[in-house]
């Protein structure tokens, strides 16, 4: 294992650890993060993926039962969080962050870097294609979460509910589903590539996971941790452990090839997605939890993606 965290996760967290000291050392600020987000989310990972899904083999890369393994294992896990957020005495925000945290994970830039760089090419689309599923699960249960609880009636937001619409038109336009689905769209009608068109994505995919995990030290906190910890830890299990190993053994009881476990099992093994915080902030969650949730457990991710990179699934 110590092999597989030295050679495969230690170079990934070392970006991350980058970022964040180079935000704290006010050597990059937040217009360059803002800007340099926006090219990495709307421009340079939707490449990457359009461009390893096109040129890669539909039959090859999807199962329906990996599918499957990966909603019904996120079903169970919401379902848990549910219901010990409703045996909780907290207040609702701080259960509807609770909730959100335990099965929203950051695949767009942690899971993919993971994927890419310990995997290599081959799996790498595999995680891609897979990954849109899941990330339309995620973005819809979100929603139903933030609806159920209606936390900080107080709030604008809140009080005029969860726009159900744009959150379908949202989901819909999303850069990272849209590109796949494309790429899927060329993978299944076997449509070529031009090399020049091919050459240019790949030059333009190569700051796509680089940049995206330097965005990821920027935005590290932890200011609430130390009151946080019993939460935070409960999500970890919940999010890094219980749900990989669920996954793992719906795909096994469900007779999934082995070559889907592992693009599966780093997909929902991915810590607590920035989004958390942002929905949080918009819709009258718990900020301080979604933050620092957000940001432990994306340094714990390394030693449980280290495991999970060591067993033989």
């Amino acid at each position: 294992m110590l092999n597989v965290f030295v050679t495969h996760i230690l170079p990934v967290f070392s970006i991350i650890g980058l970022g964040y000291v180079l935000m704290h050392r006010h050597f990059i600020g937040d217009a360059f993060i803002a800007a340099a987000n926006r090219l990495v989310y709307y421009v340079a990972v939707p490449a990457m993926l359009f461009h390893e899904v096109a040129r890669s083999s539909f039959s090859e890369n999807f199962h329906g039962g990996a599918v499957l393994s990966m909603l019904a294992g996120l079903a169970l896990i919401t379902a848990s969080a549910l219901l010990g957020a409703r045996l909780s005495p907290k207040p609702t925000p701080f259960k509807a962050t609770f909730v959100h945290s335990t099965f929203h994970g950051n695949l767009g830039y942690m899971a993919y870097a993971i994927a890419f760089y310990a995997l290599g090419d081959k799996f790498f689309a595999q995680t891609a294609l897979l990954s849109s599923f899941l990330i339309i699960a995620q973005n819809f249960l979100a929603v139903c979460v933030f609806a159920y609880f209606r936390p900080g009636d107080a709030s604008p937001a809140a009080r005029t509910g969860v726009d159900f619409t744009g959150t379908v038109k949202r989901i819909l336009t999303n850069p990272i589903i849209v590109s796949v689905m494309a790429g899927t769209g060329f993978s299944y009608l076997s449509i070529s590539l031009h090399p020049a068109v091919s050459q240019s994505l790949k030059i333009l995919s190569g700051m796509a996971l680089p940049l995206a995990l330097l965005l990821i030290g920027t935005s590290l906190s932890f200011r609430a941790l130390g009151k946080l910890l019993p939460t935070i830890s409960v999500i970890g299990v919940l999010k890094l452990i219980l749900f990989p190993v669920l996954v793992y053994a719906l795909m096994r009881w469900g007779s999934v090839p082995r070559s889907f476990h592992m693009p599966v099992l780093i997909l929902t093994a991915a810590p607590p997605a920035t989004v958390t915080y942002i929905m949080a902030s918009e819709l009258g969650g718990d900020t301080e939890l979604a933050a620092a949730a957000t940001s432990l457990l994306t340094l714990v991710s390394g030693c449980t993606y280290a495991v999970l990179l060591s067993v033989p699934w």
